[in-house]
């Protein structure tokens, strides 16, 4: 951790009361509901049959509740068993780590899901800005507690809380190797199994802008077309994270702050 980035959370007084786990959104206009919600439910569909059909003799994995039913199909053509293992457990940061009201589904010979560590390593700091202050090349603003980060798409674990990220694994850094393979073996199964264009959408969306910011409790991640709100440890003070994109939306509104169309064109004429 860089000496001028605030460790939130630890040395704060925290309230008495915190509200139950949740992680709601909502989208920028009608229009862009239309257009990419039936892609976000295709991504999310694609990294959960992705993790079954290149897991070798088996494996377990943490999916929605609306998943079995067809995770159990997939199976059965694949010729193994598909087993609910029950709720997945409602750890500190299950919520940030998109496992909040999950089940967690035991595929063929599958061990156990795949460790999250490296999320919930403390549970009063958001797992989000752990991995962005540890960020050597991190661009800090508002005295520390605004930090920009990029990397790969692979490695961008912004929008997970919905569903969005490369498998079930944590990345270790916003450029993290690991994940990047692990992105590029599911581009390969994807490609293997016909579904290229929702590999395509999964590439695109984690290539977005998007911002993460908290205070008191609550989160807001932004992208240009929808925003999530979600639980995360409480803070005294506004914390901020802006991982840049190289990709804009179709459908992306137009706003004056990050990360919007319109800021980040003005942006790019600043440093032009």
């Amino acid at each position: 951790m860089n000496a001028e980035t605030p460790m939130i959370g630890r040395t704060e007084a925290q309230p008495a009361w915190a509200p139950p786990p949740f992680c709601r959104s909502s989208w920028s206009s009608e229009a862009a509901r239309a257009l990419w919600e039936p892609r976000l439910n295709a991504v999310r569909d694609l990294i959960e049959d992705m993790g079954m059909l290149t897991s070798g003799e088996g494996c377990t994995l943490v999916v929605r509740a609306n998943s079995l039913r067809r995770l159990t199909a997939l199976a059965a053509g694949w010729g193994v068993s598909c087993q609910s293992q029950g709720p997945a457990p409602e750890t500190p940061h299950a919520v940030a780590a998109g496992r909040h009201g999950r089940l967690i589904v035991r595929i063929g010979n599958g061990g156990p899901p795949a460790p999250m560590a490296a999320c919930e390593a403390d549970p009063l700091v958001d797992p989000l800005w752990m991995l962005a202050q540890a960020e050597p090349e991190a661009r800090r603003f508002d005295e520390g507690r605004g930090l920009g980060v990029a990397g790969h798409w692979a490695s961008n674990p912004m929008l997970a809380a919905i569903g969005i990220s490369i498998g079930q694994h944590w990345p270790s850094g916003f450029d993290c190797p690991a994940a990047t393979a692990r992105g590029q073996a599911l581009l390969d199964a994807a490609a293997a199994h016909g579904r290229e264009e929702a590999a395509n959408w999964l590439r695109e969306i984690l290539s977005w802008p998007v911002s993460w910011t908290a205070l008191h409790g609550i989160a807001e991640i932004k992208t240009p077309v929808f925003r999530a709100i979600r639980t995360t440890p409480w803070t005294a003070a506004r914390h901020t994270i802006e991982r840049q994109g190289s990709a804009m939306p179709e459908g992306a509104a137009r706003g004056l702050g990050f990360p919007f169309a319109a800021a980040r064109m003005a942006r790019r004429r600043e440093t032009a």
